[in-house]
């Protein structure tokens, strides 16, 4: 589903993403784990991880903090 409207995907990633940061910025310890669903070959999985990569990156720079997180499956 996330190749085929990988708004999806990204949809996803911002919300946890912009959610870590808030609760970063109240004081608090967070590691987000990103699990990628139901994948059937592993360059569905790549794909998947670089959508992830990629708003990491955007929320990281929009809100000027740095997150640690996991992506797997």
């Amino acid at each position: 589903l996330g190749i085929v409207y990988p708004e999806i995907s990204e949809m996803q990633a911002r919300a946890v993403f912009e959610a870590a940061a808030e609760v970063q910025a109240a004081g608090i310890k967070v590691r987000p784990e990103i699990m990628i669903p139901l994948v059937g070959f592993p360059k569905e999985l790549e794909l998947q991880i670089e959508v992830v990569h990629q708003v990491a990156a955007r929320v990281q720079k929009e809100r000027n903090v740095k997150l640690s997180y996991l992506v797997g499956t």
